[in-house]
């Protein structure tokens, strides 16, 4: 009886673990004011790449550089009463403790003059590291209160991804290992990335263990918040066998195959792992360079006599 025959396959594989994750930018913050007024200009596009530094929103800063000029006036004055009094001392017409309040006084205003920068610099709101601007919450002329929320901004050229297995893969990830994303939004494409992080406490309530990956988004393809299909590879074996699945035939309690040995069809019960391509892999019961039946099964039985002939490797995906 002729049947189609295939020869067991000897392949690289890895053992992985499947999960469903969540994208997040590489950083993400809410921009916000840092004190109160009146919003002067907005000097980004929504939307838009921004780099770090770069000034987003500017508060009116009348008032703030009105206490800046006040406060630098007050310096030069006492500046100068401390010059004075240095030399009054020199003439023994000052005490020591009269020039030293001289002092602390232009010390005080010393501080009143970075004081005053400092909240100056507050009212230009600038990007804390390169990313992409969201959507503005505010116009030019609210006025705004420290704390309130003015726009986010996101680093997505690196994207994170959040996933969670079973603890009972505990022992088997490790910081490395490769990941594997698919996205609804691109069927039949795969992304790369690495796993980086292992929450080192399993959540109670899950039992589940909460892992993070990054992978390079510089094409801008994905987007933080996107739901992701993860696979995890936890073990890279080189000695893996596989056959087609048209060789495997599943009964109620088990799974078995035709292998050919000496001109008959002799059924050799077989337990399987991963599925790949269209092989599956058999962890026992074959062995490398066995010959298995991959067409006309119904045909035949156990011990029948067949003719093999090797089938078509088109029909059959690459491993």
């Amino acid at each position: 009886m002729p049947v189609e025959v295939t020869e067991v396959s000897l392949a690289a594989a890895d053992r992985n673990i499947g999960a469903v994750g969540t994208l997040h930018s590489n950083e993400s913050v809410t921009i916000a004011a840092e004190i109160a007024g009146r919003i002067a200009g907005i000097d980004f596009a929504e939307g838009e790449g921004a780099a770090e530094g770069k000034s987003l929103i500017r508060l009116d800063a009348s008032v703030l550089e009105a206490e800046l000029d006040r406060a630098e006036a007050n310096r030069a004055l006492h500046e100068a009463n401390y010059r004075r009094a240095e030399a009054l001392l020199k003439d023994k017409a000052i005490s020591e403790r009269e020039r030293d309040e001289t002092y602390a006084l232009w010390q005080l205003d010393e501080a009143s003059v970075r004081l005053a920068k400092a909240q100056l610099d507050k009212a230009t709101i600038r990007a804390p590291f390169a990313g992409t601007t969201g959507l503005r919450r505010v116009s030019v002329g609210d006025y705004v209160q420290p704390g309130q929320p003015l726009v986010n901004l996101e680093d997505t050229g690196r994207l994170k991804v959040e996933f969670r297995v079973p603890e009972k893969f505990s022992a088997q990830v490790k910081v490395g290992q490769r990941l594997e994303l698919a996205s609804d939004a691109y069927p039949g494409r795969d992304f790369i990335g690495r796993l980086y992080a292992i929450d080192p406490q399993v959540e109670m309530n899950s039992r589940s263990l909460v892992l993070r990956g990054q992978l390079d988004n510089r094409d801008g393809l994905l987007r933080p918040g996107q739901f992701v299909k993860v696979t995890l590879a936890v073990e890279q074996r080189t000695d893996v066998l596989f056959v087609p699945e048209q060789a495997l035939i599943t009964q109620p309690n088990s799974q078995f195959v035709y292998r050919v040995d000496d001109g008959t069809a002799q059924m050799a019960p077989v337990k399987t792992g991963m599925r790949r391509k269209g092989w599956v892999e058999v962890t026992s019961g074959l062995a490398a360079g066995d010959v298995v039946v991959t067409g006309g099964h119904q045909k035949i039985g156990p011990g029948s006599p067949v003719h093999p002939v090797p089938a078509d490797p088109a029909l059959f995906a690459k491993l």
